[in-house]
């Protein structure tokens, strides 16, 4: 079965290679962009506040899902958790993938194979289950009321993000599907997002909506989203799970509510 990563590396082959060069997207044609640092004595790295002159009109904002729409950083190990595969199972797959002795996808298909023969209703009972922030609707309807498209690119799973995408009125969700027969998991995982290799998709998702870098706001927890920050115009840190991250963005922040957000947007 193909899978929709294997399109867009197609599409991206055609097109121009992927160039993640925060300073060639920052000078992109037309941008004219100024910014101030107004520095803080206190929690100067989370109160920072950019001014804008001529500034750019944000057009579309991508999203990580796990770990910064949900408390919990990976689908995968909460599913795995609630039917206790975790510890001893899958947790011993993360590590070979850590220690690079398996690539992704094998980490992927191993994980995939302990759900083969779960019901699809039950993986769907557990999803529904996630714990996510508070203010994701807050956040994500001040975005649409300012004319900005929602988009979710996710290397978890599409049993999530799909619902996600309805409840939230995301214009664009892409994820890992499970792929399943007469309502039973087949064991078997069909691949579209790589874990670093979010930037295929979001250039995707620019060239269908006709928006450039430099009018992209990227909002992600983790390093897996580092791709998503050095190709867009703003980006926000949202509990971020690594200090690498912090280095990159241009504001972060930690709470328990990520409308949190709001007041360090640009506009």
């Amino acid at each position: 079965m193909k899978c929709k990563f294997d399109e867009v590396v197609k599409s991206q082959k055609s097109d121009g290679t992927v160039k993640s060069s925060r300073c060639k997207a920052r000078k992109s044609e037309g941008m004219k962009r100024t910014y101030l640092y107004a520095a803080m004595t206190e929690d100067a790295a989370e109160r920072r506040r950019w001014t804008f002159y001529e500034a750019v009109k944000f057009k579309l904002a991508i999203f990580d899902l796990d770990g910064t729409l949900t408390k919990e950083r990976s689908l995968w190990e909460f599913i795995h958790k609630r039917i206790g595969k975790w510890y001893g199972h899958a947790e011993r797959y993360q590590t070979q993938f850590l220690n690079n002795e398996i690539s992704y996808e094998e980490f992927c298909r191993l994980d995939a194979q302990i759900w083969k023969e779960m019901s699809v209703k039950k993986v769907k009972t557990i999803v529904e289950s996630v714990p996510f922030y508070k203010g994701v609707g807050i956040l994500t309807s001040h975005l649409k009321n300012h004319g900005i498209k929602l988009s979710l690119i996710s290397s978890g799973l599409s049993i999530l993000s799909d619902m996600v995408k309805e409840r939230y009125a995301f214009d664009y969700a892409i994820a890992n599907d499970l792929l399943y027969n007469n309502g039973t998991l087949s064991g078997e995982v069909c691949i579209n997002v790589h874990f670093d290799k979010k930037a295929l998709w979001a250039e995707r998702i620019m060239n269908k909506y006709k928006i450039g870098r430099e009018e992209v706001i990227a909002i992600g927890d983790s390093m897996g989203d580092k791709e998503l920050f050095e190709i867009a115009g703003f980006s926000v840190a949202f509990n971020p799970s690594s200090k690498e991250l912090n280095s990159i963005a241009d504001v972060v922040v930690s709470s328990d509510n990520i409308s949190d957000i709001i007041p360090k947007l640009p506009f």
